[in-house]
């Protein structure tokens, strides 16, 4: 008898609200809760801390290239423990992986509050790295095995969806939380020669809040079941299933993640600073424009299982990618706020838009059994390219001007695609295969 490679892992039929398998392809009620729990998190981790941590910093006394460095540390942080929490993952599971990191991000945003000096900032930021490492790294395999092999690169759409929707909202509240926080606590915000929104007790005050809605988040994934990859039959490359890991195929499938990173730790955490040192515009405008360009990011990968369709699913990434390209260099060159907006929007989306078709590439391309030990060197990779451009940026800020690095970003954002043809263009995707029942 034949059977494909996620036989034993079908979600359950059973779906959340009126929707339907057949209304909404993909979406049970397993994925629903996983998507949910993601939501909830990227409103506090991304969208809130996005529009103002930085900002957070500034009102501490701390400039360009020390928020530059702070920026490095998650990063620093992943890249030091991926690979034990992705053989970690094959031991307790991903679920249970990705409860206990969520538990630790809400710890490293107590200590951001509760203790604002230089060295508790720098461990808090590197503790974060680790477990938002843990996060990424179970997220992928888990979201593969909940997903039938016709439904990955959906479902993967409906996971950028909810995530870049949240971020978008969890962006335009972190704009008006330091106000709401001056509106409640107007004595505590009151410190001379600063702007009350502008204060630490202000930053804080939102800060915690992005930390309590982290917390939340861990409500859905006690209602997800854990899901093991390691005993499936499966297609693609066929790999031994050994001790001795192929690492070498394992970091060339996985290589593009290190330019991601690279091209991502350049500008995501400095789009902040790049609108108000360029438009000097305030904190409430800056957090409506980062959550546009998170709209964007939820909306366009929505194109990507029709890309898929029509051009393939690597053809596909370079051609999106060449379209980031594009707009990073009119990033680079745009003198009027609401030009640099439309180019910031479409450079952020159509760049995002690679990896609802990049991370089914590099799964189907392996063995279950593999999948944790690939998210973890890919997450390796994209903190070493993450962490060498944030720890770099702040002084590249100094010397050279946002308009040169996003000329560099837009050079790094077409290798990238590039890459992605190169490595994938032979390989056929593992979901139109089938193998014989107990074949390993």
């Amino acid at each position: 008898a034949l059977a494909t490679k996620k036989v034993w892992c079908t979600p359950a039929p059973h779906v959340v609200g009126s929707a339907s398998p057949q209304r909404l392809p993909g979406m049970t009620r397993q994925v629903a809760l996983f998507l949910a729990s993601n939501a909830l998190l990227y409103v506090g981790l991304i969208g809130i801390s996005d529009a103002i941590l930085n900002f957070y910093f500034v009102s501490l006394g701390h400039g360009s290239e020390t928020i530059g460095m702070l920026q490095s540390l998650p990063r620093l942080g992943g890249l030091l423990t991926s690979l034990p929490i992705g053989l970690l993952a094959d031991r307790f599971g991903t679920r249970r992986i990705i409860i206990v990191s969520t538990l630790g991000v809400f710890g490293t945003y107590a200590m951001l509050v509760l203790w604002p000096d230089l060295v508790m900032l720098g461990i808090s930021r590197f503790l974060l790295g680790l477990f938002y490492g843990g996060l990424q790294i179970a997220s992928t395999p888990l979201l593969i095995a909940l997903s039938l092999p016709e439904h990955e690169v959906i479902n993967f759409s409906y996971l950028n969806v909810a995530n870049m929707a949240a971020t978008a909202g969890g962006s335009l509240l972190g704009g008006v939380l330091p106000s709401l926080a001056v509106a409640a606590f107007p004595g505590a915000t009151a410190v001379a020669g600063m702007v009350a929104e502008k204060t630490p007790f202000a930053y804080q005050i939102a800060l915690g809040a992005a930390g309590v809605i982290i917390l939340i988040s861990v409500i859905p994934l006690l209602r997800l079941h854990d899901v093991r990859n390691g005993d499936a039959p499966t297609g693609g490359i066929v790999l031994p299933l050994t001790k001795r890991a192929p690492w070498r195929t394992l970091i060339r499938l996985s290589s593009p993640m290190l330019v991601f990173g690279f091209t991502g730790g350049l500008t995501f955490p400095f789009y902040n600073l790049f609108f108000r040192t360029m438009f000097d515009v305030p904190d409430r405008t800056i957090g409506t424009i980062l959550s546009l360009g998170w709209l964007g990011m939820a909306i366009v990968p929505l194109a990507t299982p029709r890309w898929e369709r029509r051009y393939g699913r690597a053809p596909a990434v370079v051609l999106i990618l060449g379209v980031a390209a594009l707009a990073f260099l009119g990033l680079s060159v745009a003198s009027v706020l609401a030009v640099s907006v439309a180019c910031y929007i479409v450079a952020i989306s159509f760049r995002n838009a690679m990896q609802p078709l990049l991370q089914p590439l590099i799964m189907d391309s392996l063995a279950p059994s593999l999948h944790n030990i690939a998210s973890s060197i890919g997450m390796v990779l994209w903190n070493i390219g993450w962490f060498s451009a944030t720890a770099i940026s702040g002084f590249w800020q100094e010397a050279y001007g946002f308009d040169v690095i996003m000329r560099i970003v837009a050079v790094g954002v077409l290798v990238n695609g590039v890459m992605v043809v190169l490595l994938f263009r032979k390989l056929p995707p593992a979901r139109h295969t089938t193998t014989t029942a107990g074949t390993p």
